[in-house]
């Protein structure tokens, strides 16, 4: 692997090893994903959606009626509904996903120091900023749904039953099996293109690492889709 220079705050160089895209895997805790809850769409269907609470510029106003007086479905019923969901991703955010990522950057950070800088240049990281210098020197920049979810929509205008991808597969019946999906993508992509080591897949930038996973992706996602959508519809016929 490579190693890059960087200057730290004693004004001084210091070679940092970079590592390949998968070489943090199994360190610190398995991450949770975001805040997910679950809706009705006016067909009836039930499906989990993801909710971002930051994507807000401001936290939703509970109603200010008492809950045995607000009549279902009216648009008092869905102001609530807004709060109460709101509440719980804040609450998910605090209580679940901040803990497990302070854990995970104690975690990466003590194994990239010890990994990937010289035993004398450890005790002269001693700035926020020197491990920020650090870390992105080690690190390849990861792949994330929200990076894919965007890649599906702009370089292959990619929906199912004008939803975003990612909101339809949240409405699939899944299995019980479970596995990190990411990672199985970025191995199938380094084999459909002819990359043999991670480092060389390692090289390409992050946009062009996220356009080949999703190139790769999208075909079975999309047959995915269109197999449960032909079950449902059977199902449906059949009444059951």
């Amino acid at each position: 692997m490579p190693y890059i220079d960087v200057t730290l705050s004693d004004g001084s160089p210091c070679k940092v090893r970079r590592l390949s895209v998968f070489s943090l895997d199994g360190i610190g805790p398995v991450l949770p994903g975001p805040f997910r809850y679950k809706q009705e769409l006016s067909d009836g269907q039930v499906v989990e959606s993801l909710y971002d609470p930051s994507a807000r510029s401001s936290p939703p106003e509970h109603p200010g009626v008492p809950e045995d007086e607000i009549v279902e479905r009216s648009p008092t019923w869905w102001q609530l509904l807004e709060y109460e969901t709101y509440k719980a991703a804040i609450a998910y955010e605090t209580v679940v996903r901040l803990p497990a990522t302070i854990q995970y950057i104690r975690d990466v950070s003590a194994y990239i120091a010890d990994t990937c800088v010289g035993e004398k240049d450890r005790d002269r990281i001693t700035t926020e900023k020197d491990w920020h210098k650090i870390y992105y020197a080690a690190t390849v920049p990861q792949i994330t749904q929200e990076l894919l979810a965007t890649a599906f929509k702009d370089h292959f205008a990619a929906s199912f039953k004008e939803r975003e991808i990612f909101d339809a597969l949240a409405g699939l019946s899944g299995g019980h099996g479970k596995y990190d999906v990411f990672r199985q993508w970025e191995h199938d992509a380094m084999s459909e293109f002819g990359y043999k080591t991670e480092e060389e897949w390692s090289n390409l930038s992050l946009d062009e690492r996220v356009r080949k996973v999703a190139k790769v992706a999208l075909p079975s996602l999309m047959e995915s889709l269109e197999t449960d959508a032909r079950i449902k519809e059977m199902e449906a016929k059949r009444g059951t």
